[in-house]
């Protein structure tokens, strides 16, 4: 049975709706619909969306703008998925194509009564209409928001619910025929046919032919008439039409929104708008004073470094980088794995408020990637801050026209810039463009996820205070790969060699990436952390440690835990209090917290990939060679403690029966392989592994993809270790790991709303509940066998970072001969020093020759005032008096190296 003949019957919308088929128009018809129509991409919750409706009540379909081709286009996708069928459309004089067939299935489109009893008779009977809102413009006559229809259906459809038991249900329906986003200065062609946001008829035939092969359908929320009756009783049938009407053309616009981004400005619009704010033009006028220069040539300065700054995206430019980029992904991906599910919510609150993304960054695709994800997902990519190192030629035209915005390095000393900066930022937070930047400011050489950098979140933050009538969200997100492209020049640097400036010939000499395969490619979102609940909670309650004094690096580096605001009767009464009561210390520890949520989260949803597995399988094993069975079991070992803590993993990861795949593994060890990481001695099962020793820092960067899952089992681990195995008291493990993580602040990230005391008893509790550990009453020691073998791999899991710092302690020396010495010169020593422990012996682990963690050790020796730092010179602390010291520290660091 056909959708017509089904719906002709008078059946329940559900009925309909289940037995519903695509029905064959004539011949005319379907040849325009499969030369044309058939390009539609379609929001794939749609049809869902619509069933969904028309199973609890009748749906109506919204549309803003009166368009034939908008109707056809819905009639062809209706038939199409076997949704219920339009019996009414308003305001089309449709009769003579008959779309629907012949007969008695013609739609009640000949006017023959008037359209709201016409309306009110097809509601009644339990089929589906389509309402257009308003009319596009005439020709040479252009209104912002169209013109109104003649007749108000919108108290037709009131009307009709009033009387009805079921629920009417109004889908708004947005085809995008054009990505051009609408544009603040009026043009010639705009005034006489109609802009783009409210095209004339000619304007979307012509939007249609040029377009039709990416032509798009979003689909609002529905609207539930039925519910939004009851919760305005009081309000006239007139009132409610307005605010219903408001309602449908504000989710319409949204969804367009989302494609197409807000109304653009040129860029002498927005330089000009940025220079004449009070708060630049106070910047202007103490930056001429003090510098003794006129206002109009610091003025002049101002817009220039305001031109090297805005980004100015084209959405053609875009749409070429798209389609360029998914041939560079294919060419050197094995494909890209999308968090679908993070998207939607993405979407979700893309349509409730701005939307500032945070990406980790660990590779120069990471500006491409996320912008082709979400273009592709029909999301409007983001405008990225950069460094002004990439802005280049011909490299910075291109990436400026795809949406990045470049930026200096650093704003010591220029505040004027720090100001055109910022005020740029939150001209885009107020008109609603996606922005994106790092929030480790760099890109990280180690594969761990950088210290947070507060610059550009703390603009955000400052802006978002401001913006009281919009909401911010800001969306941590994770890119993730199986291998990098930028690993050569990695360790280079890892191993003390200087930065190489990104240009033109290195590129081109980049390009033998086009022929090798990296793997996969991932993307996923964590939770996303709304600006007003932090808020909320920064003004609930001033932070403070145990003594009442306030620390926020105690907080930040896990010892004192971020409180829980208390709630009810436990509550205290105190005075409501308002964003702009925030102080600047509160202010400040908020973007810190706000800092160090980002981070866990984006580690939280880092996906566990079959590379970063075999790395850490490697790597934490002992001996010279790794067996190929050996591997596997260790493999197995570190998944399921992965899986334990809900770490994300890669899909291929296990079998249908919940084995380890051997074929991921082999494929996994077939990238170090071709990247040269690792040598095979043997086939199949009887291969031996090996890493040369010059390739470990390498293979270290995969394995730390992932080494923030198993920290706190790790500190505990080592911290065992120092009794070579022998029971101790939990009271003594305890002590020693808030040492361990003491030291190690600098190095891993801890949980900024979780106590010291928290996590440590939660990582003891997990390892006790699956045998790694055995706890008698108050002591604590390895399990015997097999499950207790487990606790020597997480041990060394940390043997690099204790090598690395007696590194530094042993180099920390120089300082008490020539009291005073250059950090570069102190690195190069230090690196120095290390090649000579590696060759004697004292360093076992080639990845403790690291410059990264040697810059991390020396702030944890500033810490305990072992050297103190005088603009980039070195010197000794106030505790650094002789060698002694030194060397009674670094036999302290030597019992964990069991």
């Amino acid at each position: 049975m056909s959708a017509s003949d089904s719906s002709s019957k008078g059946e329940t919308p559900g009925t309909a709706v289940d037995e519903a088929r695509p029905y064959e128009p004539h011949w005319l018809l379907r040849w325009v619909y499969k030369r044309f129509f058939t390009h539609i991409q379609v929001d794939e919750r749609w049809s869902g969306v619509v069933r969904d409706a028309a199973r609890k009540g009748v749906v109506v379909y919204v549309m803003r703008s009166l368009s034939l081709l908008d109707f056809l286009c819905l009639d062809f996708l209706l038939k199409r998925f076997g949704l219920p069928l339009v019996r009414f459309v308003n305001d089309l004089g449709l009769w003579i194509l008959e779309p629907f067939g012949k007969g008695d299935r013609r739609l009640a489109l000949r006017r023959q009564i008037p359209e709201h009893d016409a309306l009110s008779e097809v509601l009644k009977s339990q089929f589906s209409a389509l309402l257009f809102l308003r009319r596009p413009p005439r020709l040479g006559r252009p209104k912002r928001r169209g013109e109104e229809m003649e007749t108000d259906l919108i108290r037709t459809l009131i009307e009709s619910q009033r009387r009805a038991s079921h629920p009417i249900f109004l889908v708004p329906q947005t085809f995008v025929w054009t990505k051009r986003p609408p544009q603040a200065r009026r043009g010639l062609l705009d005034g006489v046919f109609g802009t783009v946001e409210w095209p004339g008829r000619l304007r979307v035939l012509l939007q249609f032919l040029f377009n039709y092969r990416n032509a798009l359908l979003r689909s609002g929320e529905p609207f539930d008439l039925q519910e939004f009756l009851a919760e305005n009783p009081d309000l006239t049938d007139a009132q409610l039409a307005d605010k219903v009407r408001y309602a449908l053309l504000r989710r319409m616009e949204r969804e367009r929104t989302l494609v197409l981004g807000p109304t653009k400005k040129t860029l002498g619009r927005i330089q000009d708008d940025l220079l004449r704010s009070p708060r630049i033009r106070k910047h202007i006028e103490s930056e001429a004073k003090g510098s003794g220069r006129s206002i109009a040539k610091v003025e002049k300065e101002a817009r220039k470094e305001l031109s090297k700054l805005c980004a100015n995206q084209q959405p053609y430019v875009v749409a070429l980088l798209a389609r360029f980029l998914d041939w560079v992904w294919n060419r050197i991906y094995d494909g890209i794995v999308i968090d679908e599910e993070g998207i939607e919510r993405l979407r979700e609150k893309a349509r409730d408020g701005a939307i500032v993304l945070l990406p980790s960054h660990k590779s120069h695709v990471d500006y491409l990637v996320l912008s082709s994800v979400l273009y592709s997902r029909q999301l409007l990519p983001p405008l990225i801050a950069a460094g002004e190192n990439l802005g280049f030629f011909p490299l910075g035209p291109i990436l400026r026209r795809g949406g990045a915005f470049f930026i200096k390095r650093s704003f010591r000393g220029k505040k004027l810039y720090a100001a055109l900066v910022d005020g740029y930022m939150r001209r885009l937070l107020v008109e609603g463009f996606p922005i994106e930047f790092f929030i480790e400011g760099g890109r990280s050489r180690t594969g761990k996820l950088l210290p947070p950098k507060y610059g550009l979140l703390s603009m955000v933050v400052d802006a978002s205070l401001l913006l009281r009538a919009r909401k911010v969200y800001f969306v941590p997100i994770s890119i993730g790969y199986e291998r990098i492209i930028e690993e050569r020049s990695y360790m280079h640097e890892l191993g003390g060699g200087e930065k190489q400036k990104e240009n033109v010939g290195g590129l081109l000499r980049s390009s033998d990436i086009l022929r090798s395969k990296y793997g996969r490619l991932y993307v996923h979102f964590g939770e996303t952390i709304s600006f007003d609940d932090l808020l909320e909670d920064a003004l609930a309650e001033p932070l403070a440690d145990e003594t009442g004094e306030f620390d926020a690096e105690a907080i930040l580096s896990g010892s004192v835990a971020l409180k829980p605001r208390p709630s009810g009767d436990e509550a205290p009464a105190r005075p409501k209090r308002d964003r702009q009561d925030l102080n600047p210390r509160e202010r400040r520890v908020m973007i810190q917290r706000l800092a160090h949520l980002v981070t866990y989260q984006i580690d939280r949803v880092t996906v566990v990939t079959p590379a970063a597995l075999v790395a850490m399988a490697l790597l934490t094993h002992r001996q010279r060679g790794m067996t190929h069975a050996d591997l596997l079991q260790t493999a197995e070992c570190l998944l399921s403690a992965l899986e334990r803590q809900d770490a994300r993993t890669a899909g291929q990861l296990r079998d249908e029966n919940g084995a380890i795949r051997s074929d991921t593994v082999h494929e996994a060890i077939e990238l170090f392989l071709d990247g040269k990481l690792i040598q095979r001695h043997g086939d199949g099962d009887e291969a031996i592994y090996k890493i040369p020793s010059e390739r470990r820092i390498a293979l270290e960067y995969y394995n730390n993809n992932v080494l923030h899952f198993f920290v706190p089992s790790a500190l505990i681990a080592a911290a065992l270790q120092v009794s070579a195995g022998k029971t101790i008291t939990v009271q003594t493990l305890r002590e020693r790991v808030r040492q361990l993580s003491k030291l190690f602040k600098y190095e891993f990230h801890f949980r900024a709303d979780a106590a010291f005391e928290d996590i440590f008893e939660d990582a003891l509790a997990t390892m006790v509940a699956h045998d790694e550990l055995v706890l008698h009453g108050d002591t604590v020691s390895p399990a015997p066998g097999r499950p207790g073998a487990i606790v020597d791999i997480y041990a060394s899991m940390l043997r690099s970072y204790f090598e690395a710092y007696i590194l530094a302690l042993r180099s920390t020396g120089v300082l008490l001969e020539r009291r005073e010495l250059s950090r570069k010169e102190w690195y190069k020593q230090a690196l120095a020093t290390g090649q000579r422990m590696y060759l004697a012996g004292e360093i076992v682990r080639r990845e403790s020759i690291s410059k990264p963690k040697l810059e991390t050790a020396l702030k944890a020796l500033k810490d305990y005032q072992l050297v103190k730092t005088s603009g980039d010179d070195l010197q000794c602390g106030r505790v650094l008096t002789d060698a002694v010291t030194l060397q009674a520290l670094e036999k302290k660091l030597l019992p964990f190296l069991k």
